[in-house]
């Protein structure tokens, strides 16, 4: 979806807010979209650039970073953006690459001044991606020795005793390490 933001530049417009709908490829080899993203977006005249901001959401279908089930979990995220026209002044010297100032952090538009707002979305999403799922609190995944799905219960290959998380002796740090447990 590309929308033109000439009169928003030109200061001809102050604001425009844009219903944002569409069904987004996958964004990562294990994460699908069971619905489309979605939400409301603002583009405001704030000097000489054009600011875009509002929430989109959508419903991700994830694998779990320690059981490997599928399941889905909602993400709403923000999108914040700012565009300005390319401006080039004669006679200004050189800056140095390691000089950062806030023209640096304005998206260029060019001369068509139009915007995709799909690929900004898809990749403000990118950026709100969980970074290791989980399809619940504290899931204990598999058992590094046969494999099996701990959610289930205990496997047959060790006694719970000696499951990851399992703390004998109530769980209380033994006396001159903070790490180790009785």
């Amino acid at each position: 979806m590309r929308i033109s933001i000439g009169e928003l530049l030109a200061g001809r417009r102050a604001a425009q807010r844009v219903a944002f709908c569409e069904d987004l490829e996958p964004p990562a080899e294990d994460v699908f979209l069971t619905r489309p993203v979605q939400g409301e977006l603002l583009l405001t005249r704030a000097g000489r650039a054009v600011v875009l901001t509002g929430h989109l959401r959508t419903v991700l279908g994830l694998l779990c970073g320690a059981c490997l089930a599928r399941f889905e979990q909602a993400l709403d995220f923000p999108v914040v953006e700012e565009f300005g026209r390319v401006v080039t002044a004669a006679g200004e010297p050189p800056r140095s690459a390691a000089e950062l100032d806030a023209e640096d952090f304005v998206v260029k538009v060019g001369p068509d001044e139009s915007i995709d707002l799909t690929e900004i979305a898809r990749q403000h999403l990118i950026l709100a991606l969980p970074i290791s799922p989980r399809c619940r609190e504290g899931c204990p995944g598999l058992c590094p020795e046969c494999g099996a799905d701990l959610n289930a219960g205990p496997c047959a290959c060790r006694p719970a005793s000696e499951m990851p998380g399992h703390r004998a002796g109530g769980g209380r740090p033994a006396e001159g390490s903070e790490r180790s447990w009785v």
